[in-house]
């Protein structure tokens, strides 16, 4: 996310995050320091731009979106710690959550 936020955000009216937060962690991530970038995000702000968690609370975050509105959902990469974990626990534990 760390790599990805400080572009989407510029990009999103609907949040704001100052200016000292996102620099740094652009700072960080430019230097692919992932770990000192991360600990920019709050998990405020990680729900507001990714799915994370263990299983049940992404498809809770999905759900959620849905109830709102939401027609589409799409789960994009990264997809977990491994590629292959991921999507098997997408497929096996989150989508039959959704219905």
């Amino acid at each position: 996310m760390a790599l990805y936020l400080p572009i989407v955000a510029a990009l999103d009216p609907t949040v704001a995050i100052e200016p000292d937060r996102l620099a740094g962690m652009q700072a960080a991530a430019d230097r692919y320091d992932f770990d000192a970038a991360a600990r920019f995000i709050s998990d405020e702000l990680l729900a507001r731009f990714a799915f994370a968690g263990n299983p049940e609370s992404v498809a809770e975050q999905a759900a959620a979106l849905f109830a709102a509105g939401t027609s589409r959902v799409e789960f994009g990469t990264p997809h977990g710690l491994t590629p292959e974990s991921g999507l098997r626990l997408l497929g096996e534990r989150v989508l039959p959550l959704l219905g």
